[in-house]
Parts: structure tokens; C-alpha cells; sequence
């Protein structure tokens, strides 16, 4: 592990680098620097932002909303937000909860409301609050793709889970429902105003040209589709309690599982759950990709259906092209794969 992630490491240029690997018990290597300025080494289980790996904690508290009765799939969004879903970009009177989940309801996204490179750098502590990144989103036109990734749908979720629990924030489901009951103590979902990442941490980086520090930003332009912190050991314990039964009901686990082609980097997608194809099988879970961070986490799935280990592997900057991320699969598929039967499809 640690000979394949300092190769990964040299041949991307990334900063530095942390990895996990599950099992009977958890294995963490890590590479290069925490901190290009000081030189400090990634600290042993830091914790990281892990941006759309969110998701699949949102989508796991609607998921369990729906196994309680409080919430139905195919149900219009205007059931559970009414009036909120109005625009060029989208009618919730049309888009369902299940759409939402799975990125197939046709939203657009509301990055274009966002800076790019350096620029969203001098800008990372400016606030965009949810509903304003909403309605921005569904002023535009919708996307004509049977899939199309966005993170409308996501703050829609968030959304959701308020209008139907009660709660203060979606935040407070996720503690109460997910991180809490599986002793997470160091996944969490900083108040955006919050600006640092809690607890020991490699510092994250733009790539700007060179690398700009960006650890410390808003966090508001992503809530609910991508604004957790965790360490990886702790993401990898939250995939076997998912993937094993332990926080849905079969129907709805079933469900979630339910995938459809995808597109980019992601080969298939459920509700909440993305599958990429490895040489011994699928690794089942979710990326995250931020300004700082990226990171790529799930279990192996051979072509039983058997799980196999967790993993998260996560960088401290994003990948400068489709190049970069396929080396990262590549070195999942090593790590996973090495010595495995090839049961699974071949990645492609």
C-alpha cells in the first residue's frame, strides 16, 4: 500500500495524499507533505473534507425516511417543498425524491454561480446561502441528458429532511441517525461560518498556477451535497455499516442499490450510491471532489455480490484532468484487486 500510494503520489503531483484500507481491522498509509509551507508530514488519520461523499449520508437519511413511511420515492418534490421546485430549470409538481437521488430529474447546477480557480480562491469566505444556490440553479436551462450529475437535488434533499423531521438542519439527522449511533466522532458537518477543518488535517490546495492553500473557506456553496469533514478510517466503518444492513431496511438498501449508467468518472449510479468497475469487481460508494480536496472511498463488490474491503483514498487537491483520477482507480484497483480472483467485470 504505502510503495503504491508514494508512486501514485509522484506520478499525479499532488501534495499529499491519505489512504485506508478496511478489512478485519484498518490499515492507513499516507504520502507526501500535510503542509507545503512548514513540510509537515499528513498526519496519521487526519481528517479531511471529503465534499460529494455527503451525499451518500443524505441520501441514507432520506432512505431511511422512506422505510419509516414519511416519505415516498416516487412522490412529486412538491409534496414535501411545495412551490420550491419553480423555474426554467424544473417543476416539482413533475421531479420525484427518487430523481433527485439519483441525478435523473434533469435540474441544472448552480456552479456557474460560482468563481473559478484563483479567482474563487480570493472569494473562498464569501457566503452562498442553499436558497439563493437553488434558485439560481432553476433559473437556467434543465439538463437534456437521462443522467446528469448536479447538486440541486442534493440541497433539495437537505431541504427535505428539515421540512419532514423538523429539525434545525439536515446536520442533525445525520448526527442523530448515522454518525452518532456508529461512534463517528470524526465525521462531522461544520456551520459553513466555521471556515476550519476540526482536529488534525492536511492543509488543502487550488491548483492555482502552483498550489494556493484553501483549507479554511465557506463551505456554503456545497451544504448538503458536499460539505462533511471525516477521517477515512472513520468513511470506510460507514460504508460497511451501510453496505452490511445496519442503517436501512432491505427494501430500501435494495433501492439504493438500483443503479443506472452514468457518465465522467462515474461508471453507474443509485440512489446516493456510485459504482466504478475495477478488475475484480465494482467499488461501490461515493467520490467526493472539492476546491481543496478529492477523494475517491467505497467497498469492493465482486461479481457475487460479495463485499470485500472498504476503501478511501483522499487527496489534498482536485485532479487536473480525467488522467490524474484514472491513476487514482488505478491504484484502488491494486490495492483491491491484488491476489483477488477476477470474478467482477473488467474495468473500463
Amino acid at each position: 500500500m504505502q510503495r503504491e500510494l508514494d508512486a501514485a503520489v509522484r506520478d499525479t503531483g499532488v501534495p499529499g495524499a491519505l489512504m485506508t484500507v478496511t478489512e478485519r481491522s484498518a490499515v492507513t498509509v499516507r504520502s507526501g507533505a500535510g503542509d507545503l509551507r512548514t513540510g509537515r508530514a499528513v498526519p496519521v488519520n487526519g481528517r479531511v473534507r471529503i465534499g460529494s461523499t455527503t451525499k451518500a449520508f443524505v441520501a441514507t437519511v432520506v432512505l431511511q425516511l422512506v422505510g419509516e413511511g414519511d416519505v415516498v420515492l416516487d412522490a412529486p418534490v412538491e409534496r414535501y417543498l411545495p412551490g420550491v421546485v419553480r423555474g426554467s430549470g424544473g417543476d416539482g409538481r413533475k421531479v420525484t425524491v427518487r430523481q433527485l437521488l439519483q441525478h435523473t430529474g434533469h435540474l441544472p447546477d448552480p456552479g456557474r454561480l460560482l468563481p473559478d480557480g484563483a479567482e474563487w480562491a480570493k472569494q473562498r469566505f464569501r457566503h452562498y446561502d442553499r436558497d439563493q444556490l437553488i434558485r439560481f440553479a432553476l433559473d437556467q436551462k434543465p439538463t437534456t441528458a437521462a443522467w446528469a450529475y448536479t447538486n440541486t437535488g442534493y440541497l433539495l434533499l437537505g431541504k427535505l429532511i428539515e421540512e419532514v423531521t423538523g429539525a434545525r438542519s439536515w446536520r442533525e439527522e445525520v448526527r442523530r441517525r448515522i454518525t452518532g449511533p456508529l461512534g463517528l466522532s470524526r465525521t462531522t458537518s461544520p456551520d459553513p461560518f466555521a471556515y476550519r477543518v476540526p482536529g488534525p488535517h492536511p492543509r488543502g490546495y487550488l491548483c492555482g498556477p502552483g498550489f494556493i492553500d484553501v483549507t479554511e473557506q465557506d463551505t456554503g456553496y456545497l451544504d448538503s451535497a458536499g460539505d462533511m469533514v471525516a477521517a477515512p478510517a472513520e468513511v470506510n466503518r460507514f460504508w460497511n455499516a451501510l453496505l452490511r444492513g445496519r442503517l436501512l431496511r432491505p427494501a430500501q438498501l435494495a433501492e439504493m442499490k438500483q443503479m443506472v449508467p452514468a457518465g465522467g468518472a462515474v461508471d453507474e449510479y443509485g440512489l446516493g450510491l456510485e459504482a466504478n468497475h475495477l478488475s475484480c469487481g465494482r467499488l461501490v460508494g461515493h467520490a467526493g471532489q472539492m476546491h481543496g480536496y478529492s477523494t475517491l472511498s467505497g467497498m469492493l463488490v465482486d461479481g457475487r455480490g460479495r463485499l470485500g474491503p472498504a476503501f478511501t483514498l483522499s487527496i489534498t487537491t482536485e485532479p487536473t484532468g480525467m488522467d490524474d483520477f484514472h491513476r487514482i482507480l488505478n491504484l484502488a484497483d491494486t490495492v483491491l484487486c491484488h491476489g483477488r480472483t477476477q470474478t467482477g467485470a473488467q474495468r473500463h
